[in-house]
């Protein structure tokens, strides 16, 4: 006797009247935004386009700030040459005016000099013209002196000037119109173009009213 089949369930049955579908693999990926033929060909393209722009920039920029380079570079050495050959002529007006300076003052002083030597090398036995003579000298050195800028500091009767004045001392004096006032030189001051080369050594005065007697 043949073995019977056992009855099959509704789930069963159903299962096997379904069709059996193939499983698909997933679609492939979508490299491209708008075209989707765009391939890995195009993008390594484009790629190198871009960085070839990248690269041509870059290059003009380096260009462009190496020639700025020169250009600076240029102007500081033109800046420097300048100075230099302005340092050069400063130099060369010092050394021609200290040579004027010291060509003026020999000239100044040669012909008192002269004379001193000729005064000193035949004094004689005539006292009174060696005398005579020393006081032409001291003349022309005065004379010399002034040439270059020499001036004589005001004495007696100028106003006391503490820049030019060196006070020895103080004295009472009677008349009101010496207070303040330089009423004796012990040393004559002098100044060169401004400038103090000895201060006058002065006495001043200082007024004090006269009591009378009682």
């Amino acid at each position: 006797m043949g073995e019977i089949d056992s009855p099959k369930t509704d789930k069963e049955a159903v299962a096997a009247e379904e069709p059996v579908v193939a499983e698909l693999p997933p679609p492939a990926e979508d490299f491209g935004d708008d075209d989707p033929t765009l391939g890995a060909a195009d993008v390594t393209e484009e790629y190198h386009d871009s960085s070839a722009t990248e690269i041509l920039r870059l290059q003009a920029e380096l260009d462009a700030a190496q020639a700025r380079l020169r250009t600076v570079s240029k102007a500081y050495r033109d800046i420097q040459e300048e100075m230099k050959q302005f340092r050069e002529r400063t130099s060369n007006q010092s050394k021609v005016k200290l040579e004027r300076q010291a060509f003026d003052l020999a000239s100044a002083f040669f012909d008192p000099v002269m004379n001193l030597r000729r005064s000193l090398s035949a004094p004689g036995d005539d006292l009174g013209g060696l005398v005579e003579g020393l006081n032409m000298v001291n003349h022309q050195f005065m004379e010399a002196l002034k040439k270059l800028g020499l001036e004589e500091i005001p004495g007696e009767g100028a106003a006391f000037d503490p820049n030019v004045h060196e006070a020895l001392a103080i004295a009472p004096v009677t008349d009101p119109t010496q207070d303040g006032r330089v009423i004796t030189v012990h040393a004559i001051g002098y100044t060169i173009r401004g400038k103090v080369l000895r201060a006058a050594q002065v006495v001043i005065g200082k007024y004090q009213e006269v009591v009378g007697e009682a």
